[in-house]
């Protein structure tokens, strides 16, 4: 089941969002409680629709990050909803993204499963280099795809 993992601004601030896959149906929680169900509707253009009303008002925002998710700019939180591990990313450059994760991670064990697995994930033709490590530790491993 895929997981993406991002944030939605609100006039109250920002909102983490999970999205899950099951099928052709998307499970989607806010700030970790679940609020609803979206699916594409193929007989309407292929827009996303949902029965439940507390999803209406994040519905276009939720989609807009679901149609970017297999992108270069969506692979944050593809990465984020893909590896437990991860607590956060930041693009440092256009070319770099850091990925800092949980300071009990074995990074030897973490950062070869990630090289092995990683282009699973990938969509795209881009270069991107991922500056794997621990939180709050300066030491990083780089994991360069494509």
């Amino acid at each position: 089941m895929e997981k993406y993992v991002f944030n939605l601004h609100s006039d109250d601030g920002e909102i983490q969002t999970v999205v899950e896959q099951a099928g052709d149906c998307y499970i989607v929680a806010l700030n970790g409680e679940h609020v609803g169900t979206m699916w594409q509707a193929e007989n309407n253009g292929m827009l996303w629709r949902s029965a439940d009303q507390a999803l209406e008002p994040y519905l276009w925002e939720i989609s807009a990050h679901l149609s970017e998710a297999f992108s270069r700019r969506g692979f944050p939180s593809l990465l984020m909803g893909s590896y437990s591990e991860i607590t956060s990313t930041v693009w440092k450059t256009d070319e770099t993204l850091e990925v800092n994760v949980k300071a009990d991670t074995n990074m030897e064990v973490f950062t070869t499963f990630l090289k092995d697995e990683i282009l699973n994930l990938v969509t795209f033709d881009e270069h991107l280099d991922l500056m794997v490590k621990k939180e709050n530790n300066p030491y990083f491993t780089v994991v360069g795809i494509n």
